[in-house]
């Protein structure tokens, strides 16, 4: 049996009704991962390189126990490695699912962390009961070339290893024809500096972070505080720059946001320091002023957050440029699909 105490059961439980929420959304399988993977014990930073020859790795069944593979007794890090080859559109919003993983996972793809459930030691905590989904940058992607997913696993006792029977690629629907999707790869930096709002400052040294998620699962573990997200992005040909409103769907716990250096919208007492009405269940929705966009050339998002305590960080989507006079339409089709909370999908997965 497994425990974890109650302040970690907080944490589960947020990226829990996360996960519901993403389940409940139009989704159509791209790649199936069922099958052979390769596999071994013990624990290297190297086995996430996708260049690393795992050919003397043995072969293992995902998803099912490592113990029932014929790994009997053992408990502690594993690594599973697989290379896939598929067509994807530039459009498309992609997870990795990988169903449930007993106890603790990092994921990687081609080399890039792309997500992290549970705690691995010495500040260990179980997430063996939450279904995984991770956003699956595009940027991260090869195209024609076979793309290398890593997982590491860390199992405290009992069943370990990859055990649900969702494994696989999925296109989620964005309901964002008519507008321009900001999820994936962003540039990211601990602490404040008011200067990073700057449209031409150089992120180029910051790290790389995918959004939406936590950022307790991109490897910034237990970090309350400020920090900064940026994002580059140039408008496609003949998009508008007028009536235009972005959404950044919920963030922990308050925001600030700037479009090319300009600030456009907040939500709660940043300088404060301090939470007062749930700002982390709010929808960010902020209008960019017409004309501030550079149709043709490349744009800035700069997002600076204040997170009080618990996870944190832009953790939940839609991340979107739309028409205002899209608004409503937009979030019909969002929230239109039948199960949008996830509840039947929660209760019904295995």
């Amino acid at each position: 049996m497994k425990f974890t105490t109650p302040t970690r059961i907080i944490g589960i439980t947020f990226v829990l009704l996360i996960t519901m929420a993403l389940y409940g959304a139009a989704r159509e399988r791209k790649v199936s991962l069922k099958g052979d993977w390769k596999f071994t014990l013990g624990d290297n930073a190297k086995f996430a390189d996708p260049g690393y020859n795992d050919s003397g790795w043995e072969n293992i069944y995902v998803p099912s126990p490592w113990q029932s593979e014929g790994f009997r007794h053992y408990n502690g890090y594993a690594w599973y490695r697989t290379k896939v080859e598929f067509s994807f559109d530039p459009t498309e919003l992609l997870y990795l699912e990988l169903g449930r993983v007993d106890d603790v996972d990092q994921v990687f793809i081609n080399g890039h962390l792309i997500g992290s459930t549970g705690g691995f030691p010495p500040n260990y905590f179980t997430a063996y009961n939450v279904p995984r989904a991770y956003l699956i940058p595009h940027e991260y992607l090869v195209k024609g070339k076979e793309n290398v997913i890593a997982v590491r696993v860390y199992d405290e006792g009992g069943e370990g290893g990859i055990l649900g029977s969702n494994v696989g690629i999925y296109h989620y629907a964005t309901y964002n024809e008519s507008g321009l999707s900001l999820c994936g790869n962003w540039k990211f930096h601990l602490f404040d500096n008011k200067d990073w709002s700057k449209e031409n400052f150089n992120d180029a040294d910051w790290e790389d972070i995918v959004a939406p998620a936590t950022w307790e699962s991109q490897g910034f573990q237990g970090y309350d505080g400020f920090a900064w997200y940026r994002k580059k992005f140039t408008l496609p040909a003949g998009f508008q720059t007028k009536d235009l409103v972005v959404l950044l769907g919920k963030i922990d716990d308050m925001d600030q946001v700037f479009v090319n250096g300009e600030k456009i919208g907040e939500t709660g007492d940043i300088e404060s320091q301090r939470a007062r009405d749930d700002e982390w269940q709010h929808e960010r929705t902020y209008f960019i002023p017409d004309n501030l966009l550079h149709p043709g050339k490349e744009n800035v998002i700069a997002v600076r957050v204040y997170d009080q305590t618990g996870e944190g960080g832009i953790f939940e989507g839609p991340l979107t440029i739309i028409p205002r006079t899209n608004y409503k339409q937009f979030w019909r089709d969002y929230h239109g699909s039948n199960d949008y909370f996830g509840w039947k999908s929660f209760l019904d997965w295995n």
